[in-house]
């Protein structure tokens, strides 16, 4: 009962929000990645949506892809790799954004759904 309920227990994601940029969101994400995974070992990081981006490669296809440089500074600092970034960062919000929404190029459905695929 004890072992399934402490896996049950290092499953669960913790969300961290805010409702205005730069209050310490990366910060806190920092410290409590650090505090799980030194108390469980293998953790996990993910920001749905980012801003600022960075080139990086994919473990799984080798290609180059963009992902938030949070999701960067994560993966890189804990060693997640066991985590392929294109999971990290489904989401980004680059120049132009606004525009291909209004426009209909971007959907809702379509980034839940990538925000939902990689969460599994």
């Amino acid at each position: 009962f004890f072992s399934s309920c402490a896996a049950m227990a290092m499953q669960r994601p913790i969300f961290v929000a805010a409702t205005k940029q730069h209050v310490g969101k990366t910060t806190t994400s920092l410290a409590l990645t650090s505090g799980l995974a030194k108390r469980f070992g293998k953790v996990g990081f993910m920001k749905p949506v980012g801003q600022q981006h960075v080139l990086v490669q994919t473990s799984l296809t080798e290609q180059t892809i963009r992902v938030d440089k949070d999701v960067r500074l994560m993966r890189e600092h804990f060693k997640l790799h066991h985590i392929d970034y294109q999971y990290m960062s489904p989401v980004l919000i680059p120049r132009g954004y606004t525009r291909d929404y209004i426009d209909g190029k971007i959907g809702d459905a379509q980034q839940e759904r990538a925000i939902r695929n990689a969460y599994k």
